[in-house]
């Protein structure tokens, strides 16, 4: 019984030791919440620091004396030790602090972690007590606006593991404290004004830093020279050099180098097979180098397995590179503008399947292209950023039909523009739920616009002209809400403008309907696209009115353009090249390349419109060009058309408009082009400084003009001639024909000899004493011979009058 007492209170004991644990702990929480872990000294140091910054977004206000700002290591950051509290890291990356760094940084002295990138020290030098934090492992000041030379002290500073000063305006070279780094891990210094010899920078390195430094990115900078001997720094990983001046690549690098980026440099010459030998590569960027010769024996295999590869602009040679077969895991190949004039090989679908990037634009590839299998759901490639598989062929001479593109369907970017395909657009792309860009433009493509067109939810952009494309547009297309750019011009397609593109298409900015045989009034539903930048329906049979909703579409009256860059936003080596159309431009065709997105364009010509120009058009104040030539249009030029003081092409030309040309046209001040030809118009020509700059083939054709440039005056004016004109009659022609000896050289040669003759004889005179004085003397001789003659025949003729 004594034992099921003693049992008993044991458990009681156990029961209320499990019920005062818990409330224990709560306590013991409570008290360390309040406890302030901050050291004064780090405290009063970090409110010196903020004091020499100016904070202009406010993100240090939780930096202060105030009672419930005592803690600094509650600080936004700020990080503190969890049992030393002293401040370990101090983090104000993207700040915007302007200022200067304080030496109050020093009494941080186990700091380990500084990061002041992306704030502004307004050009100072970096400060030389930051070799003093000798705890520290990792300082980042890039983008920061420092300059002048990088302090040797940083050398002091044997514990750091990462060093970025990239994006500065540092100068002069690497100090050679930086041997002294035992600990580098990885160094970066891209995007300065470092100068000099390639092989002195480097050996700044040499010592302990070389044996343990596994990434060095010198790259935009005005670096020189030959490429070293860098064999000794043995635990390369990552070495990016792009953007310098260096020359003549001797690739004696350590085996271990994974990833090396030379592109953009000068190098010239043949590369060496000995790039072969870096066993563990993955990663090869040597393009842009021009006189740069990548071509091997057909027989050479390297050691290495590349992943990404980008030769663009190097000179391949007129064969595909063969060495290529043996690169089964690529994932991202370029090599677009390499000289290339062969057909695809077959051994290419042995490399296909892994690809996610394959570039070949601009070479003289002609043939089909295989029916190569591609892998699908591969994984996301850092240098696609978010991008899934992506091709472009353009610019190529390859034929036969695309059936290729249904192999797959995880396409996002398809450029097949600029070859020769033929054949039927394939429809099979109801899956194809991550396709944003196509572009077949300028091939011979015929049939129908696919109906699966219609599940193309993520589209884009879309660009089909210049084929042979029938039909009308799909009904399905409806669905692509996402569209923000439609080019289908200079096709077979027939039909009326579907009144669905002004329901569906909220994010339009530009479309292209022109040179197809539409037929039909526009629908009025056009003037929902309140994003509409350019609206091209040129050359079809498009009849009725001019809608009067024009000032829907807001874009046009804004004058400002937010829109530089349409389409997918990530960043892209792919999207330099996206955003293109061809305009109608002053009578010709032009192609408009990456600033698309800043014209603003109507262009109703060669179409069979009726009614009145609305007036309601002067409100897209925006408008760089407008055309609407070639119709039947009626009624006066709109007064207010000087009202769209952005204007540079100007075509009202054969129509039928009457009236007068307002005065208000001539405040156009950048109208580069003007044709009112072929009209009925009337009235005098408005004279002003921009008017006479347009010759009379502008204003022809219209009987009742007159003015300037015309030869024709205005009823109560003197008659006046255009000044390459004939002057009326053959009397005026033989006079003119009598003075053409009289020219500029008559007048030139008068001069000279009126100078010459002159100072002559007066210079004579002048400057020799001797000639002076016999001349003054004879001089006074003549004048006494002439006065004693004027009075002698004075007083014969005197003596005569008196004896009569």
């Amino acid at each position: 019984m004594k034992c099921f007492h003693l049992l008993f209170l044991l458990l009681l004991l156990l029961l209320v030791a499990t019920t005062l644990r818990p409330i224990h702990a709560h306590s013991s929480q409570v008290n360390n919440t309040n406890r302030i872990r901050c050291l004064e000294k780090e405290r009063q140091a970090l409110l010196d620091i903020k004091g020499e910054l100016v904070d202009i977004r406010g993100r240090l206000s939780s930096w202060g004396n105030e009672e419930n700002k005592r803690d600094c290591c509650k600080w936004e950051g700020v990080h503190c030790h969890n049992r030393s509290n002293h401040v370990t890291q101090l983090n104000l990356a993207f700040y915007q602090l302007q200022g200067k760094m304080s030496t109050s940084l020093l009494e941080l002295e186990h700091l380990r972690y500084l990061d002041f990138s992306e704030n502004d020290f307004e050009y100072a030098n970096i400060p030389e007590f930051v070799g003093s934090l000798t705890k520290l492992r990792y300082l980042r000041l890039s983008n920061s606006n420092f300059s002048g030379p990088i302090p040797h002290q940083i050398g002091n500073l044997i514990s750091l593991e990462y060093l970025d000063l990239s994006r500065n305006g540092l100068k002069a070279g690497i100090p050679k404290h930086f041997g002294n780094l035992s600990s580098l891990i990885n160094l970066n210094m891209h995007g300065n004004n470092l100068t000099g010899d390639l092989h002195e920078l480097i050996s700044s390195l040499s010592g302990t830093t070389e044996k343990k430094l596994e990434k060095l990115d010198l790259s935009m900078n005005t670096i020189s020279g030959f490429f070293p001997n860098m064999s000794r720094f043995s635990s390369l990983l990552t070495l990016d050099l792009h953007e310098n001046q260096l020359t003549v690549p001797d690739l004696s690098i350590s085996s271990s180098l994974e990833s090396l980026y030379l592109s953009n440099n000068m190098f010239n010459g043949t590369l060496t097979q000995s790039i072969g030998r870096l066993s563990q590569l993955l990663e090869l960027d040597l393009s842009i180098n021009e006189f740069l010769e990548v071509q091997f024996s057909h027989r050479w295999a390297p050691d290495f397995q590349l992943e990404y590869l980008q030769l663009s602009g190097c000179k391949l040679g007129n064969y595909f590179p063969t060495w290529l077969r043996t690169q089964t895991e690529l994932q991202y190949i370029d090599i677009s503008e390499t000289g290339i004039s062969d057909t695809i090989p077959s051994w290419f679908g042995s490399i296909s399947p892994t690809l996610m990037y394959i570039n070949v634009t601009n070479n003289q590839i002609h043939g089909s292209f295989p029916n190569f299998s591609f892998s699908s759901g591969g994984p996301l490639l850092p240098y696609l950023g978010s991008y899934r598989r992506v091709l472009d062929l353009s610019r190529n001479k390859i034929s036969g039909s695309v059936n290729f593109l249904c192999n797959i369907t995880d396409w996002q970017l398809l450029d097949l523009s600029d070859n020769l395909f033929s054949g039927q657009i394939p429809d099979c792309f109801a899956n194809f739920e991550w396709l944003t860009y196509i572009n077949s433009a300028n091939n011979h493509l015929s049939g129908e616009i696919p109906y699966s067109f219609g599940s193309l939810s993520a589209l884009s952009l879309l660009h089909l002209r210049n084929n042979s494309l029938s039909g009308g547009l799909p009904t399905s297309m409806s669905n692509c809400t996402s569209l923000e750019m439609i080019d289908v011009g200079d096709n077979r397609l027939t039909g009326k403008i579907p009144d669905w593109i002004g329901n569906s298409f909220s994010e339009v900015r530009i479309l292209i309907l022109s040179s197809n045989a539409f037929h039909g009034s526009m629908p009025l539903s056009l003037c929902r696209l309140a994003n509409l930048q350019i609206l091209d329906i040129s050359s079809n049979k498009i009849s009725g009115a001019i809608p009067e909703c024009l000032q829907d579409f807001i874009a046009m009256t804004e004058k400002q353009n937010p829109y530089v860059f349409w389409g997918p936003k990530e960043t892209f080596p792919f999207t330099q090249r996206l955003e293109n159309a061809y305009l109608m431009w002053k009578g010709k065709e032009v192609r408009y390349v990456n600033y698309v997105g800043l014209v603003k364009l109507i262009d109703f010509s060669n179409n069979n419109l009726v009614g009145q120009i609305p007036s309601n058009i002067t409100k897209l104040v925006g408008l760089v060009g407008l055309n609407v030539s070639r119709n039947n249009l009626v009624g006066p030029i709109p007064t207010d058309i000087g009202e769209l003081e952005l204007l540079n092409f100007l075509d009202l030309s054969r129509n039928r408009l009457w009236g007068g040309i307002p005065n208000s046209l001539t405040h156009l001040s950048h109208l580069g082009v003007l044709d009112l030809s072929y009209n009925i118009l009337s009235g005098r020509i408005p004279l002003s400084n921009q008017g006479l700059t347009f010759d009379e083939p502008a204003f022809e054709g219209n009987a009742g003009l007159c003015g300037l440039p015309l030869n024709k005056s205005c009823p109560g004016d003197e008659s006046h001639q255009s000044p390459n004109s004939r002057v009326g009659g053959s009397d005026v022609e033989e006079e003119f024909e009598d003075d053409r000896f009289i020219t500029g050289g008559f007048y030139i040669s008068l001069g000279l000899g009126f100078v010459v003759g002159f100072w002559g004889i007066f210079g004579t005179i002048l400057y020799n004493k001797t000639f002076r004085y016999a001349f003054f003397e004879r001089w006074n001789t003549i004048n006494d011979l002439v006065f004693v003659r004027i009075e002698l025949n004075k007083a014969r003729l005197w003596s005569c009058f008196q004896n009569r």
